[in-house]
């Protein structure tokens, strides 16, 4: 673990492995109703203008008393017994099985709830305990790693207490927010604090990939308040506890209501599907802003956009700048995947993006994610990364090699004999011959056979011009340098050491 790294773990509360035998004398439940159709509406927007406090009322023991017993009602402690890889794992008698305790809370009277994806991840057996003490048998009816997120139908036998989901858009750094949950085992806890920072996406619990922009609060979240709600003051769930940071105290993540709302239609049938852009981001460094006379250090910088992609086919080019998509500014680029990911398969989005200078607005229409990336598209684009036939390294046999010790490589003009004998896609350019052992191109990724293009605004269409570009630098200067590779592109950054 690297210095930077953010010890970050779910705040799941395992109760240890048993034996399935010592779990057959299970407290009693209430037996299981009948299979129900989901209802059309399956979430409340807000709570009653009544309800909750608001935002200017002095912080006592009475008003957070409020929120507390307006929202315990609808949480919901969740004892899961998993056998990792589940079922279809294969014979689960006799084995050990993991005994652990969560948090949930009620969306929709008819029972449906909402908790956390590792929660229930592996779960043949879930059940769930009301703030009234009654025990219900729930069923998981869609989950989604990537966002934590999953939807249950608990089989109550009668309507039951919601939590109404809030905007997390409108969520500000600084206000009163109230998490509920089961820390421990310890049922229905409340703790109180502020939300002291939002759009947390550097932030990937135990080390997995997911769409992340955290809400991060000071209110106390330990072990078993997964899946639990995080409440504004008008009583509104703006986020769900998802994560706690493991080296340190009163700094917990909640996933944002909104990206719960734009999942929870699909957990509901069961399926999640997700649109693809088909570029590869980068963050736009201090130097590169500077190089590229940004006013600000923002957005997402293209340096791959794949072959016959959304991205391609709506004009984005390698070297572009996004700086907002479908009418949501970028920050940085870890804002891009969840944002492409969730606009909509065939959605036509606008983009902004930013290049030679200027700001342009391109139309892109999504498609559905394809296979190679998670999803269920079958057509699977050839990747930028696609390697180009060898090309010959020894100086000898090629003509008017250009040795440049700065950048780490060497290269030679493009020419037609030798597009053709290697079938390169590129038109013109300086063909990289050979790479110096961790020299910068070497550190940036260049391989020998990338055809490197342009450089900005300058076009690079021989050596001679990749050798006056390399003139124009300094020691110590990010050198941005467009490579063909394949029949992708995608910028690369050397730094010049000499």
């Amino acid at each position: 673990m690297t210095a930077r790294t953010l010890p970050i773990v779910f705040c799941l509360c395992a109760l240890g492995a048993r034996p399935v035998a010592a779990q057959a004398a299970a407290v009693p439940v209430a037996p299981p109703a009948p299979a129900q159709t989901l209802p059309d509406k399956l979430w409340s927007e807000s709570q009653p203008a009544t309800a909750g406090i608001t935002a200017d009322t002095p912080v006592t023991m009475g008003a957070f008393s409020k929120l507390a017993k307006l929202l315990s009602p609808a949480v919901v402690n969740i004892s899961v017994t998993a056998i990792p890889g589940g079922r279809e794992s294969g014979d689960v008698f006799g084995r050990p099985v993991v005994r652990g305790e969560g948090t949930g809370f009620f969306i929709h009277p008819d029972g449906l709830a909402l908790t956390n994806h590792h929660v229930v991840e592996s779960a043949v057996d879930i059940t769930v305990r009301t703030a009234g003490d009654r025990i219900f048998r729930a069923r998981v009816i869609g989950r989604d790693p990537r966002t934590d997120l999953a939807l249950l139908k608990v089989d109550v036998d009668g309507p039951v207490a919601i939590a109404p989901l809030g905007d997390s858009a409108k969520v500000q750094i600084g206000e009163w927010v109230v998490a509920i949950g089961n820390p421990f085992g310890l049922s229905h806890t409340v703790t109180a604090g502020i939300v002291s920072a939002v759009g947390r996406s550097d932030v990937h619990p135990q080390g997995r990939p997911m769409y992340a922009s955290f809400i991060q609060t000071d209110a106390s979240i330990n072990p078993g308040n997964s899946g639990g709600p995080l409440v504004n003051t008008r009583g509104e769930v703006i986020g769900i506890n998802t994560a706690i940071r493991g080296d340190g105290q009163g700094i917990g993540f909640a996933i944002p209501s909104n990206m719960a709302k734009k999942l929870i239609p699909q957990l509901a049938r069961g399926r999640i599907e997700r649109s693809f852009l088909g570029v590869g981001v980068r963050d736009v460094s201090p130097e590169r802003a500077r190089g590229l006379k940004l006013d600000k250090v923002v957005g997402a910088e293209v340096v791959e956009v794949l072959p016959g992609s959304p991205a391609e086919l709506g004009g984005m080019r390698a070297g572009d700048v996004i700086l907002a998509f479908d009418g949501t500014p970028l920050r940085t680029s870890s804002d891009l995947p969840w944002l492409a990911a969730s606009a909509g398969v065939r959605a036509k989005v606008p983009v902004e993006v930013y290049r030679e200078g200027k700001s342009l607005r391109l139309a892109v229409e999504l498609r559905a994610l394809p296979r190679q990336f998670g999803g269920d598209e079958e057509p699977e684009p050839a990747g930028a990364a696609e390697a180009p036939t060898p090309v010959p390294t020894a100086p000898s046999t090629v003509r008017g090699m250009l040795s440049l010790p700065g950048l780490g490589l060497s290269a030679v003009d493009l020419t037609a004999a030798l597009r053709q004998r290697f079938q390169l896609a590129a038109e013109a350019g300086a063909l990289v011959i050979s790479i110096d052992r961790g020299g910068p191109a070497d550190q940036v990724g260049l391989r020998v056979g990338d055809v490197i293009v342009r450089s900005g605004t300058h076009a690079i269409s021989d050596v001679q011009a990749l050798d006056q570009l390399d003139h124009d630098y300094r020691a110590g200067d990010i050198v941005p340098l467009l490579v063909q590779r394949g029949r992708g592109q995608f910028y690369a950054t050397p730094r010049k050491t000499r």
